[in-house]
């Protein structure tokens, strides 16, 4: 027998035991000296974050699914610098934004008739490239347009991207027509105004 008689062969040989394995396996055959253990899929309704790895959303500022109440109403504000006008604050994007000319900056909400709500949020661009910075502001309420009174006093609020650069205020529920912004002070390095991206008004 010549050597390409036995390569030949030796081919045969192999398809053929992987034949019959095969047709083993199919049938239901068992392999000796196997041990299998079958692990079940864990019963989860939703993902689940691994313990050992912070979750980057755990410490994220959340907001109501309820209406804004700010979304394209009027608003009004006491400066604004280059084209970062006051309606950019009011528009639904986060992209845009409104920056005052200095300080004090006013900046007031008409709501459509009066409105009752309990949550007021701040937002900027949540992108890092956005600096953290605090800004100090207070919120004041009125049901004419004309006479305000304060609903939250004057506070240093933190902006981070770390946490979605937003900012969260929680009150009993109160009633308005107007909602004014007073801002005196930001540590930002990169603008002498305030900025909001965002303001919203919830139920």
């Amino acid at each position: 027998m010549n050597s390409k008689t036995l390569i030949v062969v030796l081919c045969g040989i192999i398809a053929l035991s992987l034949i019959v394995s095969a047709v083993v396996f199919i049938v239901g055959g068992e392999t000796p000296n196997v041990n299998l253990t079958v692990v079940g899929t864990p019963q989860q309704s939703a993902p689940e974050w691994p313990d050992a790895i912070p979750d980057p959303m755990a410490n994220m500022v959340t907001l109501p699914d309820t209406e804004n109440l700010a979304y394209r109403r009027p608003v009004t504000a006491t400066s604004f610098a280059d084209v970062y006008i006051a309606s950019n604050a009011v528009d639904g994007y986060v992209t845009s934004y409104w920056e005052s000319n200095g300080f004090p900056a006013d900046f007031t909400i008409q709501l459509d008739g009066s409105q009752t709500f309990s949550t007021i949020a701040l937002r900027l661009n949540p992108s890092t490239l956005w600096e953290a910075r605090a800004q100090t502001f207070e919120v004041l309420t009125s049901t004419d347009g004309t006479n305000f009174t304060t609903l939250i006093p004057s506070a240093v609020h933190e902006f981070d991207p770390l946490t979605g650069n937003a900012v969260r205020l929680d009150f009993d529920a109160v009633s308005a027509t107007h909602v004014r912004f007073t801002f005196t002070a930001t540590t930002a390095l990169r603008t002498s105004g305030a900025q909001i991206a965002q303001f919203l008004i919830f139920q």
